[in-house]
């Protein structure tokens, strides 16, 4: 009888090593599975306009080496079970039981599919439709992956830490070469995903001046005060400090401008036309025959030329603002002129109807975008022009473009897109400044938009700067400021460290923890 049970035991031995070959893989799998949707939490949260917990390029840099090590395990599995009906180690399989492993094995693939295809330089558009479906792959295989590791959890359990119950070495060995090596590349994080490259997933802050109304802000020619307006006149030096009340008359604030020249700041107001050769002050009243001045321009080449808005249409002056003349010719509703901005030595203008292009003596058309409150031009030869209704449209290489994708937002059943106005910087980066919808960040010279909202209250946002390692936004409620995360891209050595590493020590921890030959520990349990 004894002789019977050992020779039964010996016969049953290399199905039980199978077994716990392929519990040791799916435990494997389990675990970087879990990391890498953990990890994938913050980009729903920042998704959905929250803030996340982590710098998102951390996350990225921990999600795509998981991905990356994950790999291995995931074909030494499908290797092992293969796509055979009936798996000899598991001899209780049915067909449906099947069918959910085939569909796991197409979604998977799906997932590391897109998620290669997110680590090359598509346009902004095509990585979002990426990032969806790479996220919608990954939310539908939770529920058969839940299903799986339940129906199958009685091989797993051996390597579940318990009390009282050590795990496996070489099973311990192999998940921390896999994991552990991300660490080092955790103090080296770098911006992989679209969200982190735009610096979502922080938070907005009311910094100052909570209850106050400001449409305007700007930053003096010097770079090295900010001044801004609405509910009065504030300044703040660009190195920090406190934002001050500027000795100024009680007129809510319409335009503002910054120009190089005798005059550091023009101030349009519903009375009339303010000028400063200091933030500070003190400000003087200019002879300007009209009232509401939303939009101020200062020729670049000549700062004696000063052209303004207002319900009269335009006006220019050419003695430094003692002297005006009506210049409206040519627009089709002067009561309506509103935007202004010198761009490539010409300059430009809007009304409700459009946008127009200053010849020297007339008004001729140049867009027909309606209702454009600002115009911003760009360092890389760009004029941005915002619309209220009408999004974002720009200037170059001397045609007109829309360029508001990720901008439009349902409003009672209706797509619009209002827009204050456009901030370029240096970097490439463009920001959005929108009437209902917060802000929103492109990093591809405005072809497409990722909005950032946390944090705000409702209302408008105005005008937003980047000012040392963050943003300041001038809002209906006051100063936001928003902490830009680490933003770095990766570089060519980097991404060949990674992938090398995630790849060779998955590889490695598939070959010390889950090979049938060294599962002999649990037969001895």
């Amino acid at each position: 009888m004894a002789r019977a049970v050992t020779a039964d035991s010996a016969a049953r031995r290399p199905g039980i090593v199978a077994q716990l070959s392929l519990g040791a893989l799916g435990a494997s799998v389990v675990l970087l599975v879990s990391l890498a949707w953990l990890t994938g939490l913050a980009y729903l949260l920042a998704r959905l306009n929250l803030p996340s917990p982590l710098q998102l390029a951390l996350v990225d840099t921990v999600h795509v080496y998981v991905g990356v090590a994950s790999i291995g395990f995931f074909v030494a599995k499908v290797a092992r079970v293969g796509l055979h009906q009936r798996v000899d180690s598991v001899p209780d399989l049915v067909l449906w039981h099947r069918w959910i492993s085939w569909s796991l094995l197409v979604l998977y693939s799906g997932v590391y599919l897109t998620g290669v295809l997110l680590l090359i330089s598509f346009p902004a558009p095509a990585r979002q439709s990426l990032a969806n479906a790479h996220l919608l792959m990954s939310v539908w295989a939770a529920v058969p992956t839940t299903w799986h590791i339940w129906h199958h959890r009685r091989w797993a359990l051996p390597f579940v830490p318990r009390l009282h119950r050590s795990l496996p070495g070489r099973f311990l060995a192999a998940a921390a070469v896999a994991v552990v090596p991300v660490a080092a590349f955790a103090m080296v994080p770098r911006a992989l995903s679209l969200l982190a490259q735009v610096g979502a997933g922080n938070a907005w802050t009311s910094a100052t001046l909570p209850v106050v109304f400001l449409d305007r802000m700007a930053r003096t020619a010097d770079g090295q005060t900010l001044i801004a307006g609405g509910e009065g006149l504030y300044a703040r030096s660009v190195q920090g400090g406190t934002w001050h009340r500027i000795t100024f008359p009680p007129d809510l604030v319409l335009g503002l401008t910054t120009p190089k020249g005798p005059n550091a700041v023009y101030v349009g107001t519903v009375t009339g036309l303010y000028a400063s050769p200091t933030a500070d002050g003190p400000y003087r009243r200019l002879s300007f025959p009209a009232r509401e001045v939303h939009g101020i321009a200062v020729d670049p080449l000549d700062s004696n030329v000063v052209w303004a808005s207002s319900r009269q249409g335009f006006w220019r002056s050419t003695d430094g603002g003692v002297h005006w003349t009506n210049e409206s010719t040519g627009i089709e509703e002067p009561p309506t002129a509103w935007a202004m901005s010198f761009f490539d030595e010409v300059l430009f203008a809007s009304d409700v109807h459009g946008v127009y292009r200053w010849t020297g003596s007339i008004w001729k058309e140049s867009s027909n975008q309606r209702a454009v409150v600002s115009l911003d031009p760009s360092g890389d030869g760009r004029l941005f022009a915002s619309s209220m209704g009408q999004g974002v449209e720009v200037f170059t290489n001397g045609a007109w473009q829309r360029s508001d994708s990720g901008l439009v937002a349902n409003h009672g059943g209706v797509r619009v897109v209002h827009v204050d106005s456009v901030t370029a910087t240096p970097d490439g980066h463009r920001y959005a400044a929108m009437m209902l919808d917060g802000t929103a960040t492109s990093i591809d010279g405005g072809q497409s938009w990722t909005r950032i909202t946390a944090g705000l209250a409702r209302g408008a946002v105005w005008r937003i700067l980047p000012v040392g390692s963050g943003l300041i936004a001038a809002t209906d409620h006051g100063i936001y400021t928003y902490p830009l995360p680490e933003r770095e891209r990766a570089g060519a050595i980097w991404w060949l460290a990674l992938i090398a590493t995630a790849g060779l020590l998955g590889v490695a921890a598939v070959a010390l923890g889950a090979l049938p030959t060294w599962s002999g520990w649990a037969l001895r349990r």
